[in-house]
């Protein structure tokens, strides 16, 4: 028996997936076709038996991976375990080997021995773009100043790294003590200090002025009292779970036809220094242990599996790649549930083009049942995963790392994943694509994405015999 671990990395965009399971089309399958190829030359033999497969982290089809490591034994002792150069002599240029470990330290397994993952995701800023009118989302145009923000959200620091431990009923009373405090102040705005225009249904009339994305943090509806506002914002079955001025009976729509937006003007976005500063307030109310159960496909509000905790999560300062504008987001914790990193980022997107309250992403976390759409799979990259312990026991040459290629991985990174996806978004421009079917069938948002934040009765339906795409595939 031989134990190896592959280190590589790959651009999954032509691919299904990486797992076996998902055909001859995935990545893990030809990989390991390659290695049994070359196995089974050297020891003279047509069949390679392998078993105990097992990788760091699983990518859906279009999903990328900078750092991946694989783990199969090979029963056959006589078989010659191949170079890395041969290796990728036979590989497609979207798959490269950067390691081989021969052998693995015993009981290592790629999954098993994994302490901590971690993702990025980008996002092309154009995807924080208000919607246009005829999606008919509550879009309110106020401002709020930085400093009434970072009133209002005391805990939301992106440069500290905390435990997550905290209680979230605590952090949704301070934010609920912290909105009706600053209520009054909050008309205070500031200019956005960032080049940006907006896009409208008319696609050749810009203009300077951007509403700013602050103005659900202090909508009339949200000025109640102390007592008001805390019990609006702990996520109780009464309080989050309401109706939302909304009649409960179904209601049937057809899609709602959306005129296309300036391409130019879509790649020339440039987002505002308000919508950064609310991107990086939501990605650090993400950090910590919460209720995932919205974020899971098909897990309910009382699944304990639910519950992780997000170690570490921060986001970038815009930079320009292929003339476009982009957002780097980046996330660490020991696992994470397929489409979840994806449909986390989808929320934050949602909520800041929408102008919906932040209080929604509390809200997330308690009993309410919302339908998150998953955020393109070309943004996301599977950065790198961690195996400290398992490392401090064995000999330096057996440790699982990307230390010795750093320089190839680096590389790999920059041409084969990175420079493919903003090219790729640029051309493509998947994302809108995804966030206007989503305001083709706003209505099945508008339960969750409106003027207060709150979850309310999904009775919005799509009318029987209209013509739907399946906007959850959308890469």
């Amino acid at each position: 028996m031989v134990s190896i671990a592959i280190l590589f990395g790959y651009n999954g965009s032509n691919f299904a997936g990486l797992e076996r399971a998902k055909g001859d089309k995935s990545i893990e399958s030809i990989l390991l076709s390659a290695l049994a190829t070359l196995t089974g030359k050297s020891a003279g033999t047509d069949s390679v038996t392998m078993i105990n497969i097992s990788r760091a982290a699983t990518t859906e089809e279009g999903e990328h991976a900078a750092r991946q490591v694989l783990s199969v034994e090979i029963v056959d002792e006589n078989i010659k375990v191949p170079s890395v150069d041969a290796m990728n002599a036979i590989l497609p240029a979207s798959i490269k080997v950067f390691k081989i470990v021969n052998p693995t330290g015993e009981g290592f397994s790629a999954r098993r021995s994994c302490e901590t993952r971690t993702y990025e995701y980008l996002i092309p800023s154009y995807a924080f773009l208000a919607p246009q009118a005829e999606a008919g989302y509550d879009y309110v145009h106020e401002t709020v100043s930085k400093e009434d923000l970072d009133n209002m959200y005391p805990d939301a620091d992106p440069e500290v790294d905390r435990s997550g431990e905290g209680s979230l009923f605590t952090t949704l009373k301070r934010l609920g003590r912290s909105r009706s405090r600053n209520g009054r102040s909050a008309s205070r705005g500031r200019s956005a200090g960032r080049n940006s225009v907006i896009l409208d249904s008319n696609p050749t009339t810009p203009t300077t002025e951007r509403p700013s994305f602050f103005s659900s943090l202090r909508r009339k509806s949200l000025q109640r009292t102390d007592q008001e506002s805390i019990d609006q914002l702990i996520p109780t079955t009464d309080s989050i779970v309401e109706s939302v001025n909304q009649d409960a009976s179904p209601q049937f729509f057809d899609p709602i036809p959306l005129p296309s937006r300036n391409v130019d003007q879509l790649r020339n976005y440039r987002m505002t220094e308000e919508q950064l500063d609310m991107i990086r307030t939501i990605v650090a109310i993400y950090r910590g242990t919460h209720n995932w159960h919205n974020y899971v496909p098909g897990a309910d509000p009382d699944d304990q599996r639910c519950f992780m905790r997000i170690i570490n999560i921060e986001s970038g300062s815009p930079e320009i790649h292929s003339g476009m504008e982009w957002i780097r987001i980046k996330i660490q914790s020991k696992a994470l549930a397929r489409f979840q990193f994806r449909r986390m980022m989808a929320l934050l997107i949602l909520v800041i083009r929408t102008n919906t309250p932040r209080s929604l992403i509390a809200n997330s976390f308690g009993v309410g049942k919302i339908e998150i759409p998953d955020a393109p799979a070309s943004g996301l990259i599977f950065h790198q995963p961690g195996y400290a312990l398992y490392n401090q026991n064995v000999a330096p040459e057996f440790a699982i790392n990307f230390d010795d290629e750093k320089s190839k991985v680096e590389g790999f990174r920059k041409t084969e994943v990175h420079e493919r996806v903003f090219l790729e978004e640029r051309e493509e421009l998947h994302f809108e694509q995804w966030l206007k079917e989503i305001d083709r069938h706003s209505f099945l948002y508008k339960y969750y994405l409106n003027s207060r934040g709150l979850i309310g009765v999904q009775n919005a339906f799509i009318r029987q015999g209209a013509v739907e795409e399946n906007m959850y595939n959308i890469r």
